[in-house]
């Protein structure tokens, strides 16, 4: 099935729901129309919006997540479904009284991939993954010695061509990440309501604040597509006025390229399903099986 990640930021429209189809309606009148069930994202960008209730009802059956932005394009709300599985109930239950060990062993592995698909980058980028493969196999049960930090401070140091600092106020490529990574945070969501497990309770992540603790523990390895999509488009940090719909269409194609893995080409959104059931499995049995390829 195709599932698109649709933007609707340069021009006023009325958003409604028509036969189970988007319908966006401009104002000169002219209309056009997206099937429900091929949305997997809808992110509402331009302040002259309108959007019916049944098509943000329909599209939470659907199980699309909708995330409306602020003036300046960066993300600021989502809807997420609720009724994401058929024994949610159940594993709720599960999810929230993982043991600590499990859980601790389930942030290990989200922590070695992050590290490793860090690693692969800056190979390809720069033909050196500056240790941080060796760094990766040292992550232990919970990352107790931070071997993430570790790894961070040597991946912004090297990845873009010139000096970067990873700050979420900075006017270069940190707003390009925001933006990319908000995306991703909001796909991350939906693929764990999908595998019936709630965003907020996390196995990491356990800010009283953070509304979606699980979506940022498991959206962890997939950082560097975005970061990947951003040296693409800036490799020397220059200066971003304005996070423009070309740059910001850039960064929506690349989550929905399909990655290399060693099973075969997959898309962001099927490997975070993958590994969100995964994760859910570990809740249910107890036992470890989230497994990455």
């Amino acid at each position: 099935m195709i599932e698109r990640i649709i933007e609707i930021a340069e021009t006023a429209a009325f958003l409604s729901l028509e036969n189970d189809l988007l319908k966006i309606r401009l104002p000169d009148g002219k209309s056009t129309t997206v099937p429900v069930s091929e949305i997997q994202c809808l992110i509402l960008s331009n302040p002259a919006l309108s959007v019916s209730g049944a098509l943000l009802s329909a599209l939470a059956e659907k199980g699309a997540a909708v995330v409306v932005c602020s003036s300046n394009r960066l993300p600021t709300a989502m809807q997420l479904p609720l009724n994401g599985n058929y024994i949610q109930n159940e594993k709720f239950r599960a999810q929230t009284t993982a043991s600590v060990p499990l859980c601790k062993r389930l942030w290990q592995t989200v922590i070695k991939e992050k590290i490793r698909q860090q690693a692969k980058l800056l190979l390809e980028l720069h033909k050196n993954d500056f240790g941080l493969m060796t760094l990766a196999e040292k992550v232990n049960s919970g990352d107790t010695e931070n071997m993430e930090g570790r790894a961070a401070v040597i991946y912004w140091k090297n990845l873009f061509n010139t000096p970067f600092q990873r700050n979420r106020s900075f006017p270069d490529n940190n707003l390009l990440l925001n933006y990319g990574y908000a995306i991703l945070r909001a796909m991350t969501a939906r693929a764990c309501c999908a595998a019936g497990l709630h965003p907020t309770i996390g196995i990491n992540h356990h800010n009283r604040y953070d509304p979606y603790c699980l979506a940022d523990d498991l959206m962890e390895p997939f950082r560097p597509v975005i970061d990947k999509a951003v040296y693409r488009l800036n490799p020397e940090n220059a200066p971003v006025g304005e996070l423009s719909s070309v740059l910001r269409k850039k960064l929506l194609e690349a989550l929905l390229e399909k990655q290399e893995t060693d099973h075969g080409k997959w898309q962001v959104a099927e490997l975070l399903k993958l590994y969100a059931s995964q994760v859910a499995k570990s809740f249910v049995s107890g036992e470890m099986s989230l497994k990455y390829y």
